[in-house]
């Protein structure tokens, strides 16, 4: 029996995915302890707010191009549509996103940052969101049409390029250093890709007519229904810097924030492996019952787990890995930590299947309805509680939206009567 399920794995390339996955995120990990180690307190708590205003118009990265092509390139069996519609993604989030990059500049020199020192790093990477839609629309593209194993070399060699560059631009330059690298990382991953890995060129391809009103609806719901749901990732550190307005406290909570929010690709990459599985079956709501239940309990005992083990060995790892300068860390990291297992087990695999069945519309709403209340809960447990008041309203909020998909969810795939 294990030697079917571990065969079935290669076969169908959830190991690749899944390894791939895990090789970017230690990555990202790795980049999170060098960014603390090398800048400093302060440094660390400045880049840290310019880089959540920047996360923060990246929500709407691309006008959900990516998603799009995850939605109907993997509906699709026919290459010619397919790259239409890889190429209409890459041209339509291109120009939103040369917007988004001038609302950023807009932004940083209109609008008052509360930490000082913040405007002129946010100037600098006010381009940032042109280089990663391609990143994300590729990453998108590979899994639609299941090539695994392309995907995992891409996503790996990619992240690699990116820690390996900007940890050199910041022990040599310091953070205007990691901007500039970050540039550079770019450009070269455009090349390796095109080059070496052979991705399609959007210039060579020669496009068909597809249906544009339906791609652009679909992505305009997903987008702002994924934008109002990673705000959950973003609004506490917005917020911190707006009420608390020092820099120090702000990294102090993003150290506590590193561990819990990494791990949350593990939830992210299983609903992402199986959202073409869910899209396909749409319609068999027995398939998709089955198929949910499965995940959820393997993701059940799974996150119950590491979040047990995480928060008995907290103190350790935030001392050793970060240092004793980030001791209040400790407190935060054990309550995210916690918030892991709702997140994982409740609200990211009922949110993804919502999306997957086509109720992208009602996932929307419900992503605005659960910020809203974010923002208003979090605001007050700040102002109270400060940084352990920002890790509550976390979790409180991951509870929220998983109940509301979860109870949504049952509903829809109630058989008609």
């Amino acid at each position: 029996m294990y030697k079917q399920v571990i065969s079935r794995a290669f076969n169908t390339g959830f190991v690749h995915v899944f390894l791939a996955n895990i090789v970017s995120q230690l990555v990202a990990f790795c980049g999170s302890i060098f960014y603390v180690r090398l800048l400093g307190q302060t440094q660390f708590g400045i880049y840290t707010f310019a880089y959540t205003i920047i996360s923060f118009f990246l929500l709407v990265n691309g006008f959900g191009a990516a998603s799009g092509v995850l939605q109907f390139v993997s509906r699709q069996n026919d290459d010619t549509i397919r790259l239409s519609y890889l190429k209409y993604s890459i041209i339509l989030g291109a120009v939103f996103n040369c917007l988004l990059s001038v609302g950023i500049f807009a932004y940083a020199n209109i609008m008052p940052l509360p930490i000082m020192g913040a405007k002129k790093f946010l100037c600098l990477m006010a381009f940032f969101p042109i280089g990663r839609l391609y990143i994300d629309v590729y990453q998108a593209y590979l899994r639609a049409t299941l090539q695994n194993q392309l995907l995992a070399k891409f996503a790996i060699s990619t992240n690699l390029l990116l820690l390996i560059s900007n940890i050199l631009g910041i022990y040599y330059f310091g953070l205007t250093g990691f901007i500039v690298s970050t540039y550079i990382s770019y450009i070269l991953i455009i090349i390796l890709s095109t080059l070496i890995y052979k991705l399609p060129n959007i210039f060579n391809i020669r496009s068909i007519r597809i249906n544009i009103t339906e791609f652009i609806s679909y992505s305009m719901y997903v987008t702002i229904g994924n934008a109002f749901s990673q705000l959950l990732f973003i609004l506490d550190i917005l917020i911190l810097g707006y009420v608390l307005k020092n820099p120090v406290t702000i990294g102090v909570y993003k150290v506590a924030t590193v561990i819990p929010f990494a791990i949350n690709f593990i939830p992210g990459i299983v609903s992402t492996f199986f959202y073409p599985y869910f899209a396909k079956n749409a319609h068999n709501h027995i398939y998709v019952k089955n198929l949910k239940h499965k995940i959820q309990k393997g993701m059940f005992v799974f996150s119950f787990t590491v979040s047990a083990v995480l928060i008995v060995l907290a103190k350790p790892i935030i001392t050793i890995i970060f240092g004793m300068a980030y001791i209040d860390s400790v407190l935060p990291f054990q309550i995210l930590c916690f918030g892991f297992w709702i997140l994982a087990t409740f609200r990211n695999i009922n949110g993804n299947i919502l999306a997957a069945l086509g109720h992208a519309k009602f996932a929307m709403w419900q992503n605005v309805f659960v910020v809203v209340i974010n923002i208003i809960l979090t605001y007050f447990l700040i102002i109270h509680y400060g940084i352990i008041g920002s890790a509550i309203g976390v979790v409180v909020i991951y509870a929220l939206s998983g109940l509301m998909a979860g109870i949504a969810l049952r509903r829809y795939l109630v058989p008609p009567s």
